[in-house]
């Protein structure tokens, strides 16, 4: 029997919409006669469902490799045929990418959409990989990818982050009165628009709004009062199964902050598969992905977005219209066997090519050491603006106000760097000179 090639998973950690694509492209890798074999290795965690999920699907796993299961992960890499790391802007991954791998094929699959920092991209980013995955097409227009070399760019690949098809979505999912809208995902500052519940409120609809995720699913709930809007929302918190909201709700109000980092936006292919319209903001990922009038509503403004919500809920056959559109869509292109498909055309390509070192070269900080965790961080910037006020606010202890993306506990933020890589006293001063508290 032929030896299978070995896949070897590289990610930070295994939750939300990430989590949920591995898991589904890895059981739909296992039911069949694959000539894969894939193993997954998390720097951190792996949570309890991922856990179960790959132990009952037979896919080797490991977590904590960063700092607990250092041998084991030698010994992956050496095995590996093709290590695939998924990448966002996480301390971990950047420390490991810089300290370097040994000889491998590398692919790099990002998660992010590459546009704002702290989950943008960067030059040298580029220069490591043989091959460079996006998960939308949108990445492609980011500056910093379109500045690339044409031997870099002739590296770059599109492939869809897609769980596929939801379970139970199979057939028509028929929705029953009074209107109802409701939006499901992350409730945080950095990905929810900071508008949203004055953009919901103001279409005016029938029954609250529900919404559905965390973590600031209680700040969102006393902003709500704090607005006199308590009653036009039903805020739930996290929900294990997002499936029973989807069948009920007629739209799907999810707009998302500019700068927000996501791009292939799984619950948006969910939404449209249950028939719930979608209606979003032009930014754009949601461009790319949702296709004006014909598979939802892409809205130029709040005020528009509001009037697109009382559209749909006033015109019930076009809402049908709009919603059979996106359920056409998804079962014709979002199917899991076309990201599989497209995934081991790029490992026989990858095949091809010898075994390299790899290792992340970053731009010096003046005066910062290189490789501490202050200067990870920096690097992780690239040459944005950004990167240029947090130097500023070093020298000069100058309480700069940054955008909201930066006063997250995790994300990237100079918090999560200095959480995750150690008492850097460096980095740790920076948190200070900005003026955020991080408890």
């Amino acid at each position: 029997m032929k030896r299978k090639t070995n896949i070897l998973h590289l990610l930070p950690h295994a939750g939300g919409g990430v989590g949920a694509v591995l898991r589904a492209v890895l059981a739909a890798e296992s039911e069949k006669e694959s000539p894969y074999r894939h193993v997954v290795a998390s720097l951190d965690y792996l949570n309890d469902v991922t856990q179960k999920h790959f132990n009952i699907h037979g896919i080797s796993w490991t977590d904590e490799v960063a700092v607990k299961r250092r041998d084991e992960l030698s010994a992956l890499l050496d095995q590996a045929d093709i290590v695939l790391a998924h990448w966002w802007n996480h301390p971990l991954i950047m420390r490991l990418l810089f300290e370097g791998l040994p000889a491998t094929r590398l692919i790099i699959w990002s998660h992010v959409n590459g546009y704002y920092p702290p989950q943008a991209f960067f030059p040298e980013l580029f220069e490591l990989p043989e091959r460079f995955v996006f998960t939308s097409k949108v990445s492609m227009t980011v500056p910093a990818v379109q500045e690339l070399s044409d031997d870099l760019k002739s590296r770059l690949r599109v492939i869809r982050s897609c769980a596929g098809i939801p379970s139970g979505s199979e057939s028509l999912c028929p929705k029953s009165d009074p209107f109802r809208a409701g939006y499901i995902g992350t409730v945080e500052p950095v990905k929810m628009h900071a508008d949203f519940l004055s953009m919901c409120a103001n279409a005016n609809m029938p029954t609250p709004v529900v919404v559905a995720g965390g973590p600031d699913h209680e700040d969102l709930r006393r902003q709500a009062q704090a607005m006199n809007l308590a009653g036009c929302f039903h805020i739930l918190g996290p929900v294990k199964d997002a499936s029973r909201i989807f069948r009920l709700l007629h739209a799907f109000a999810y707009p998302l902050s500019p700068r927000h980092y996501g791009t292939g936006e799984q619950v948006l292919i969910e939404a449209m598969a249950f028939g719930a319209v979608p209606v979003v903001l032009a930014n754009p990922p949601e461009k790319a992905l949702i296709r004006h009038g014909q598979t939802g509503l892409v809205a130029d403004n709040a005020a528009d977005f509001s009037a697109k919500l009382r559209m749909l809920m006033e015109n019930p056959a076009e809402r049908e219209t709009l919603a059979a559109g996106g359920r056409r869509f998804v079962m014709e292109e979002c199917g899991i066997e076309h990201s599989i498909k497209a995934f081991h055309a790029l490992f026989e390509e990858t095949l091809s090519l010898s075994k390299q070192p790899r290792k992340l070269k970053l731009q010096p900080a003046d005066g910062v050491n290189s490789g501490s965790p202050l200067h990870l961080f920096l690097a992780s910037l690239g040459n944005a603006e950004e990167r240029r006020g947090f130097e500023k606010a070093l020298q000069r202890n100058d309480s700069s106000e940054f955008p909201i993306d930066f006063a997250s506990k995790t994300r990237g933020t100079s918090f999560h760097y200095l959480a995750m890589l150690g008492d850097d006293p460096g980095l740790k001063h920076l948190c200070n000179a900005v003026g955020w508290n991080r408890d």
